[in-house]
């Protein structure tokens, strides 16, 4: 090493030494970056299976040490034996399950269909006591106020379209009045009279109106036979020249208005009137819905895998995968573990309490979710099945799938179930029956099954786990069920550790040097 003529070393080449070695440092960070990325992209599509496999692992890991006591520790033998046996005990019943279920949904979405839904919904109707007496007399009549109301009248060919609807409009009020006791043609209220209300004082008030808006379309029509050009010049000027063209207009717009008012009062109020329209829809409207809901759930289904077959295909090679995968984490766990701790960066006492978290949250957390969504999900196909209700497996796997969601649970299908047998398929003791079996056993499994398997190992807030639930499956699709609470219990943890090193951080005391004299004093940031 080089002096300078003071005698101390040159800091020259340790300079240039830092600087290659913090140079070297940087390209090699760079390199292992650009490496993750392109090893992520390999391996992104295997990272589920993966998961999985890491996950039946821990959960059966007491099943595999009593099947290497059996086979004398034989590691191969006993991990293939454990495979076959988490295949017999979990894949091939979910398996099977998804696959009747997939067949009975299919079966269902094909009877989707008009006529049946407007059977269903006249069945609702009837029952709720929701029927719209006369709904297409007062639909016609409603569109063509409208049209009159808003259409000018300019020439004679005007003059026939309004003729034509005052005669239908004229023949549906024949139909509303015959149906619902009223007089037609109504009596004229004089002037000084003071109108009456309720439901026969809006229809006399209507028609009065309409049989003034009948006068003056009369009169109209004899204005614009005699003097076409001035119509056309009110017209041209925004109708102030015809003083019986405007009052024509205003006349069908309070016709409108006491039509409006008749048929609040004969619906029950301007509230359940709208609950009644909404309930009856037109043969149009319902076939649009129809349309839109069916496109709706074809979509979904193509967005899962594109086609049937590529979903099928993505899922069958993902379960390949997982199999495996579970096979050499049974065989070789301990070894790879170990392996992937020497290549981080992180402290091994830290590496530690992540796989002690993540074993403690799998076989808490997970198996909880799970064990209690299969109980709940078997108990409600067993009440489907009771009472006489059809796609059995495709109820009992949406109750075990919505049963692992927060605030949801198997109660979002056997509450609309218990309302489909009362109020469609008229069967009031099988829906009593299965409300209170619902409410009684399905929902109250989960209050029993969780508090005996997680003895208070969660910390997870219930609005936590919700929207760590919602979250996981926007991003990760349906596993995100269990992996977005597992996410944020990590997190948790990694918070954890990171505010113990922090507090550690604070309470170091510098290192202290001897001087010369003895004395012992803090060693700077210079030194």
């Amino acid at each position: 090493m080089t002096k300078s003529k003071s005698g101390t070393p040159d800091a020259e080449p340790q300079s240039n030494y830092r600087v290659s070695r913090l140079v070297s440092f940087i390209l090699l960070i760079g390199v292992i970056a650009i490496l993750g990325v392109i090893f992520y992209q390999v391996m992104s599509r295997f990272l589920i299976p993966l998961f999985l496999s890491a996950l039946l692992v821990v959960i059966f890991r007491p099943l595999h040490e009593w099947v290497l006591e059996k086979v004398n520790g034989r590691n191969q033998v006993g991990a293939l034996l454990t495979t076959l046996l988490i295949l017999l005990l979990v894949l091939v019943p979910v398996s099977t399950l998804i696959f009747m279920a997939a067949t009975e949904g299919s079966a269902v979405f094909k009877q989707i269909n008009t006529p049946k839904i407007i059977d269903d919904l006249s069945s609702v109707r009837s029952r709720l006591n929701l029927d719209m007496p006369n709904s297409r007399e007062i639909r016609a009549i409603e569109n063509r106020l409208g049209l009159l109301q808003s259409s000018m009248v300019l020439d004679e060919k005007d003059l026939e379209s309004h003729s034509s609807s005052f005669f239908e409009i004229m023949g549906d009020s024949i139909n509303i009045a015959n149906a619902n006791e009223l007089d037609w043609p109504v009596e004229a209220i004089e002037e000084d009279a003071v109108p009456p209300r309720g439901l026969h004082g809006y229809w006399q008030r209507f028609g009065n109106e309409l049989g003034l808006a009948k006068q003056l379309q009369v009169e109209v029509e004899k204005e614009i036979r005699k003097k076409s050009s001035d119509l056309e010049d009110f017209a041209a000027s925004s109708g102030d020249k015809h003083e019986k063209i405007h009052d024509y207009i205003k006349t069908i717009g309070k016709a409108n208005t006491e039509f409006l008012n008749f048929k609040f009062e004969l619906l029950g109020g301007r509230t359940r009137a709208s609950i009644v329209e909404t309930a009856n829809p037109t043969g149009e409207e319902l076939q649009h819905y129809t349309s839109q809901f069916i496109g709706f759930i074809r979509n979904k289904l193509f967005a899962l895998g594109g086609s049937i077959t590529a979903f099928v295909t993505s899922t069958l090679f993902g379960s390949v995968i997982m199999i495996i995968g579970l096979y050499f984490f049974l065989l070789d766990g301990p070894a790879l573990l170990k392996s992937l701790q020497g290549l981080s960066p992180i402290e091994d006492k830290h590496e530690q309490e992540l796989v002690e978290e993540f074993a403690r949250v799998s076989r808490a957390v997970v198996l909880a979710t799970l064990l209690s969504a299969a109980v709940q999900g078997l108990l409600a196909g067993v009440g489907f099945w009771i009472c006489g209700l059809d796609s059995i497996f495709l109820l009992t796997l949406l109750s075990a799938v919505l049963a692992m969601v927060p605030f949801v649970g198997a109660a979002s299908v056997w509450v609309p179930c218990a309302l489909y047998l009362f109020f469609v398929d008229n069967n009031p003791y099988a829906a009593i029956g299965l409300a209170i079996y619902g409410m009684a056993v399905i929902s109250m499994a989960d209050n029993v099954i969780k508090p005996w398997i997680l003895h208070g190992q969660s910390n997870l807030h219930p609005l936590l786990a919700l929207l760590s639930v919602i979250g996981g499956v926007a991003v990760l699709g349906p596993i995100g069920i269990l992996v977005g609470p597992m996410i944020v219990v990590f997190l948790q943890t990694l918070l954890k550790i990171l505010q113990r090193e922090m507090h550690l951080m604070e309470n170091i005391k510098p290192p202290v040097l001897e001087t010369t004299a003895g004395s012992a004093v803090p060693e700077s940031d210079d030194a």
